[in-house]
């Protein structure tokens, strides 16, 4: 597949901008070949690289009106999906993206997630790095890394939506789809190997410190805090409890 018919897509807004310069810095450490073109999603602030084409939208609307006008103006029919606090660990290698782009294309797939958190939960056609997420698969719909055929990937996402709702009703919806859903094995090379994320709840996590620290990458600190281990203990705590939600998503497919 030629690379000018995908774009990577940053989403993000000015209230994060102070993620921009330690993304981009690690980004182009570990990607300076990157062969497609960038996008990042603002509000009125711009990243000051011409090799970053800021999107702006002055009202923000939050996650998914933002995103929803976003991509209207992306032309190319494959984005990469990422967030302006995936901060990357390592060497990225452009010849195995391009061969996973061009798998997600002859196969037809409108996801190929390329970080598996989740993983896939099935096999697909004996691949030993590839698999199938089935419609029963809790968080189908991620917002970690993925390649996305951009007008499925539209048309899954409602205005009103967050982040979080894209996760779970997203996953959801496409459940009630005849779609394919693919992602990278686990045990597979990762395709994008990244501190999966750098903020929680609007503080920065530790180790997204430490890591910056280690790579010589400015991190500003001024204006948010660094999360404690109560908080963190308390969110995964939370988080648990939350889980039985996605159980009853069956249930609501019948009503």
């Amino acid at each position: 597949m030629n690379s000018t018919n995908c774009s990577i897509v940053i989403s993000s807004f000015d209230g994060y901008s102070d993620a921009w310069r330690p993304f981009f810095e690690l980004f182009w450490r570990y990607w300076p070949d990157c062969p497609y073109r960038i996008y990042l999603i603002a509000n009125n602030l711009e990243y000051p690289d011409e090799r970053v084409r800021t999107i702006k939208i002055p009202n923000d609307q939050g996650w998914g009106g933002n995103f929803i006008q976003a991509i209207k103006e992306i032309k190319t029919d494959y984005i990469i999906y990422l967030q302006e606090d995936y901060f990357l660990k390592s060497k990225v290698n452009s010849g195995y993206i391009e061969r996973i782009l061009k798998f997600t294309a002859d196969e037809r797939a409108v996801c190929m997630r390329l970080f598996p958190c989740p993983g896939p939960d099935l096999s697909y056609k004996g691949n030993s790095e590839i698999g199938e997420i089935s419609k029963d698969a809790p968080y189908r719909i991620s917002l970690q890394a993925a390649i996305w055929e951009s007008r499925p990937f539209l048309e899954l996402i409602r205005p009103e939506w967050s982040g979080w709702d894209m996760e779970i009703r997203g996953t959801i919806e496409s459940s009630k789809q005849n779609q394919l859903f693919l992602g990278v094995k686990r045990e597979a090379p990762l395709a994008l190997d990244y501190f999966c994320t750098a903020i929680l709840k609007g503080k920065w996590l530790p180790g997204a410190i430490e890591l910056c620290e280690q790579e010589g990458v400015e991190i500003d600190l001024s204006r948010r805090p660094v999360l404690s281990a109560f908080d963190k203990i308390k969110g995964e705590i939370l988080g648990h409890i939350a889980k039985p939600y996605l159980f009853l998503r069956k249930i609501w497919q019948g009503r």
